[in-house]
């Protein structure tokens, strides 16, 4: 009775195992159809129009890092505010924009942003209170402005400059590309090594205008905020901290943000939350066709009378848009199997299936010399045979299981 009751045990313990395995467990493995996910985002137009908003404190913050004696590195970090935030379900200190200036990007504003150094040329005498400002070297000739260009017009007329020094020639200098007005100038082959000029050292910038030549660059340019900035969020991770940080709170009205589906978001999106709820009015529609074909077989009984016997097969799919799957249940199961059979291990256990386990086991005579003949019904250990039976299925469904849904399979 005991060894009865323990056999009973151990079958019903290995198929509530087999229950389990294969009908819990496999469950979110096989879900593979999952609902439409959303992200809010910030769209590139909006931080484009934030970009130009703030431009003009981003320059002024840039220009006093770059009027230090020695720079160093600076980051302006746009980040999700305390206020406003909270009701879109997003928190506070989420990155979503930065300008980003290294130190040697600094020190090259502050050099391009200095005031050029005055032009001299030796033993030159002013005279009519007439002082070399600039020196332009085009097509092989140096000109040397005499008091700067007359502004707006070509014009060389009187007084005409005396005192020419040695080497020099006076030239009446007509407006030119990037040079838009003319007037008297000295001229000299940029060749000659006679009096040639020299440039005085350039005046530091101060930090206005270092900010007003910020605020004249042009976007390509390297020394630009735009060249400078980029987008952060979700999928763009903060970069390495600079030596001075600046967190600049952000509102949602600073930077407006959309709810759109995950599959949509774009790399010049600022993704700032994933699994948000779908905006209002946002449905998830789906279109589903099944088509059923019923065969019907005429069987004559031996009586005479007629038999009709109905098969019907039918199939089913199911289209929806944006992140969900394409797939039917059926197409991904039936994937899944054909990789599972195919693989080395699971191939081996594949072919249990198609094992056939006798019901009426065999009775064996055994003759012996010394013991006789010795009658053996193995019916008799039936029992045991039921519980090695299921003993080797749940050991193979378990290893099956491990390498499917645990190994990756």
């Amino acid at each position: 009775m005991i060894r009865a009751a323990c056999a009973l045990t151990s079958y019903l313990g290995l198929t509530w195992l087999l229950l389990v395995m294969f009908c819990l467990w496999p469950k979110q493995a096989l879900a593979l159809v999952s609902p439409q996910a959303y992200s809010r985002v910030v769209a590139q137009a909006e931080w484009i129009a934030y970009q130009a908003a703030s431009r003009a404190s981003v320059a002024s913050a840039v220009s006093t890092a770059a009027a230090a004696s020695s720079p160093a590195s600076l980051a302006i970090r746009a980040v999700t505010g305390p206020v406003g935030w909270a009701a879109l379900g997003v928190l506070a200190g989420v990155a979503l924009y930065q300008t980003y200036y290294p130190a040697s990007t600094l020190s090259a504003i502050q050099a391009a942003a200095a005031i050029p150094g005055a032009w001299t040329i030796p033993t030159y005498v002013p005279v009519s209170g007439r002082e070399v400002q600039t020196v332009i070297v085009t097509s092989g000739t140096r000109y040397a402005s005499l008091g700067g260009w007359v502004a707006a017009q070509f014009s060389c007329g009187a007084p005409v400059p005396t005192g020419i020094p040695s080497g020099w020639t006076l030239a009446c200098y007509a407006p030119q590309t990037g040079v838009p007005a003319g007037g008297w100038a000295l001229s000299q082959a940029s060749t000659s090594t006679v009096n040639p000029p020299s440039q005085g050292t350039p005046t530091p910038a101060t930090q206005p205008q270092i900010a007003t030549y910020i605020g004249g660059l042009p976007s390509g340019d390297t020394n630009s905020i735009e060249s400078n900035s980029r987008p952060l969020g979700a999928n763009n991770p903060v970069p390495d901290s600079a030596s001075n940080v600046q967190v600049v709170p952000v509102s949602p009205t600073d930077m407006p943000t959309t709810v759109k589906p995950t599959s949509q978001v774009g790399p010049s999106d600022i993704k700032i939350a994933d699994n948000v709820p779908p905006p209002s009015g946002a449905t998830n529609t789906q279109q589903q066709t099944q088509q059923s074909t019923t065969t019907t077989t005429t069987t004559t009984n031996p009586d005479g009378s007629k038999t009709d016997q109905k098969s019907t097969t039918a199939s089913t799919s199911c289209s929806a848009p944006g992140g969900h799957e394409s797939r039917t249940m059926g197409t991904v199961l039936a994937q899944h199997q054909a990789t599972w059979n195919s693989s080395g291990l699971i191939g081996a256990v594949n072919l249990l299936k198609n094992l056939t386990w006798p019901t009426t086991l065999p009775v064996v005579d055994l003759p012996s010399t010394f013991f006789g003949t010795q009658h053996v019904d193995f019916n008799q250990w039936a029992w045991f045979f039921t519980a090695l039976r299921t003993l080797v299925i749940a050991i193979a469904s378990l290893a099956a299981y491990r390498i499917i849904f645990v190994g990756g399979a």
